[in-house]
């Protein structure tokens, strides 16, 4: 045996050494423990809270099981083409391209790396989650599943893993936030847990993530948050009873792969108007299923956020070559009457030009003529609600019909709402003032979401004729 035969066969059964001494890299004390646990266990699961170094430990782990079995085959999937791509990937294309020993050895493109003269028999392979099919395929005698944010990975990606894990020489690292309270993942850390070596990060005890985070968090949601218990200590939510819309929709929500159309079918503005003091004045846009926040301003007179949406307005005019008028829907509670008026008033005085303005005055809170919903606001989170769920009414499985921003205050505002009945039996969901008073911030990017998906009735398209 040669002496480079002797460093293969040590670094195959020692990674954090690998690490340490070719890729040149220093692990801390939670990634040394998934590195060698690879070592010992076919089946490695982690949750962790944001921040604590789990793409990183997953791009060493790739680029060590490839220098160290012959022919080996590393599969690797995300939610979506960001966590994937953007993430995972470019990771490990850091670590080859910085390193002159790996980068004479391995060739990194964008979907594939592989070891030099061998692209077919000896590769890395990245496939995000939202194709069925995403981690069929592979057979060898060494196997590494990498499954990124393996919490909103649907349960059907798994099943060929299962079968493949039989083999002596097959391993299988999942790691995520624990976001989902059922599913593959969830059942690794309790029903199935015997099966796994089951690896829990605390982001409080990590020293990757800064304090500051941490106390952000803890600040504006509480360190009895659900928020809290999965971005920062990596524990699955309690979800109370009470709360309205679940913890695990809304970052299913966020998980899901989007892909745009090149003709949208619906574009929406919307608008929560700050009232005073730490409220903020969001504005967002919906194309199609895609959720995206504009300008979030504190302070902000009405004037200037009519301008706002004005030039947002004219902007997704000219990025979709809009032929229709954008749904333009507005809080008219309080202050927001003034960005109403605002909008109406340049409506009026140029016509031709702000022909794409349909503007909606919208009343959170008020009373509504509904068999189940008491308020508007308890509408419209009935319909988010609803395009979140996986199923529709009869049980069946759909997709995800709302694509939500990956944004704190989001989440925390969604899932943290709560709920009650009303003396008739009607669902009410806890006013604006009363998440306040429950030491919470103002759910104003919430708002901003509710007014993206409250239906209104379409305008015409421009030019055409009424019909008779």
């Amino acid at each position: 045996m040669n002496e480079l035969e002797r460093a293969i066969l040590f670094y195959s059964s020692h990674p954090v050494e690998f690490v340490k001494d070719v890729i040149r890299a220093t692990p801390d004390p939670e990634q040394a423990q998934i590195l060698r646990s690879l070592v010992d266990n076919s089946m490695t699961t982690v949750r962790s809270g944001h921040g604590v170094g789990k793409s990183t430990v997953e791009a060493w782990a790739i680029i060590w099981f490839m220098m160290t079995r012959p022919f080996p085959k590393v599969p690797c999937t995300a939610p979506t083409q960001h966590q994937l791509f953007d993430i995972l990937w470019a990771e490990v294309s850091k670590w080859i391209r910085h390193n002159p020993s790996l980068s004479d050895e391995l060739i990194w493109t964008k979907e594939k790396v592989y070891m030099r003269g061998y692209s077919k028999e000896w590769f890395a392979a990245a496939r995000t989650a939202s194709k069925p099919d995403a981690l069929q395929g592979f057979h060898a005698d060494h196997v590494l599943y990498i499954i990124d944010e393996a919490s909103g990975v649907d349960d059907q990606i798994f099943e060929p893993v299962l079968g493949s894990l039989s083999t002596p020489g097959a391993r299988l690292l999942m790691c995520g936030n624990p976001t989902q309270l059922s599913g593959f993942f969830y059942d690794s850390h309790n029903k199935n847990r015997a099966s796994y070596k089951t690896i829990h990060i605390d982001g409080r005890k990590s020293g990757r993530v800064s304090k500051d985070f941490i106390d952000t968090i803890a600040r504006m949601y509480g360190k009895d948050s659900d928020v809290f218990r999965v971005r920062v200590a990596g524990e699955f939510p309690l979800q109370e009873d009470d709360i309205y819309i679940p913890l695990s929709l809304v970052e299913k929500s966020i998980q899901t792969e989007y892909t745009p159309r090149q003709n949208p079918l619906t574009v929406h503005i919307g608008c929560d108007v700050a009232r005073f003091g730490d409220d903020k004045t969001v504005i967002g846009y919906k194309v199609d299923e895609k959720v995206t926040f504009y300008r979030k301003r504190q302070g902000q007179d009405t004037m200037k956020t009519a301008d706002d949406i004005i030039l947002l307005g004219e902007e997704l005019v000219q990025r979709y070559k809009l032929m229709a008028p954008i749904p333009i829907k507005v809080d008219d509670g309080g202050v927001g009457g003034g960005v109403v008026d605002r909008l109406q008033q340049v409506k009026r005085n140029a016509p031709e030009r702000f022909w794409w303005m349909e503007i909606y005055p919208v009343k959170f809170g008020q009373r509504i003529r509904h068999r189940y919903y008491y308020d508007s606001t308890t509408y419209m989170m009935s319909i988010v609600k609803s395009l979140l769920q996986p199923y529709d009414e009869e049980g069946c499985k759909k997709p995800v019909e709302l694509i939500l921003p990956d944004d704190n205050d989001l989440v925390a505002q969604l899932s943290g709402r709560k709920y009650g009945l009303t003396d008739t039996s009607k669902i009410k969901i806890e006013s604006k003032d009363a998440v306040k008073k429950r030491g919470r911030p103002s759910p104003d990017e919430a708002d901003c979401v509710l007014l993206l998906c409250l239906p209104v009735k379409p305008p015409k398209k421009r030019g055409a004729k009424a019909s008779g």
